[in-house]
């Protein structure tokens, strides 16, 4: 949730650079965590990043769109997208751990 939260934050206000001190006090969360979350966000392509400033920059117009999208629906749906965040994961290993699983021929 933290990083979508700080994607969609950056996202709102593009043509701003924010500091992980700056983002975490917007955010309500610790520094550190804030700046492990724009680390990460840079690393995939979605943030551009100048003397530990951060700013949403990204490496692509599919990026760029499907981040607008999901802000979108993220202000249309916003619980739907949190079940979706914490849900999927856990169907995602189930679905992975049910394919070692040893059955009996009946």
């Amino acid at each position: 949730m933290e990083q979508l939260e700080t994607l969609l934050l950056l996202h709102s206000q593009r043509d701003r650079d924010w500091s992980p001190g700056e983002i975490a006090k917007e955010l309500r969360t610790a520094a550190i965590s804030a700046g492990n979350r724009v680390v990460d966000l840079a690393a995939r392509g979605l943030l551009a990043v100048d003397q530990s400033r951060y700013r949403f920059a990204p490496s692509s117009g599919e990026l760029d769109a499907a981040v607008a999208e999901l802000a979108r629906v993220y202000r249309e749906r916003p619980v739907t997208v949190i079940e979706i965040i914490f849900s999927r994961p856990s169907e995602v290993i189930r679905t992975f751990a049910d394919a070692f699983k040893l059955r009996r021929d009946e």
